[in-house]
């Protein structure tokens, strides 16, 4: 079976700026390709940058630019132009735990998905996963209090979170039962 590559639109944030531009992702998921440690930098095409205090102001745009993988705190694909083919995003069945996170100039919540019970050690310091995908994430940026990005799934630099705590599970709402 050969490899298709397709190109994609991403989205990085840095500490103050917001990277857009294409890459080039090869049948996988852009957590995948982000954590695959052959490659230390993201090769991006027809970047846009933006300071995070002024997202929508583009700074500069250059044709080709690189961006060092250590540098990015956040990055998320935004709605593709192209059909794309259908990319696995579970590999194998996992719990759902909904976190706050506080990075580099931005906070995160969302959900974070685990084999087993949650070990917030072991998910900051797992050394096959330097990008931490968080699903259902709703950001804010300290830099722009009135900016909240929402989407379905972004993926988190685990060498930039300075905070991680797990939220309490939401239950549905259900009557207490009398006491006898």
């Amino acid at each position: 079976m050969s490899e298709t590559t397709i190109p994609f639109q991403i989205v990085i944030f840095t500490h103050q700026h917001s990277i857009s531009g294409g890459i080039f992702l090869r049948d996988q998921r852009l957590s995948d390709f982000l954590n695959d440690r052959r490659d230390k930098n993201v090769m991006v095409r027809n970047a846009s940058v933006a300071r995070l205090e002024n997202p929508a102001k583009v700074v500069e745009k250059t044709l080709f630019a690189v961006v060092p993988k250590s540098g990015i705190v956040l990055a998320f694909e935004p709605p593709q132009k192209v059909f794309t083919t259908q990319r696995r995003f579970i590999k194998y069945p996992k719990s759902k735990h909904e976190v706050f996170l506080i990075m580099d100039g931005m906070e995160a919540r969302g959900e974070i998905h685990v084999q087993g019970p949650l070990d917030l050690l072991h998910v900051l310091t797992d050394a096959g996963e330097s990008f931490l995908p968080l699903t259902q994430a709703t950001v804010s940026i300290e830099a722009n209090p009135n900016f909240l990005l929402r989407r379905e799934a972004v993926v988190v630099n685990t060498q930039r979170i300075r905070f991680m705590g797990e939220l309490e599970a939401r239950q549905p709402t259900e009557p207490r039962p009398a006491n006898p």
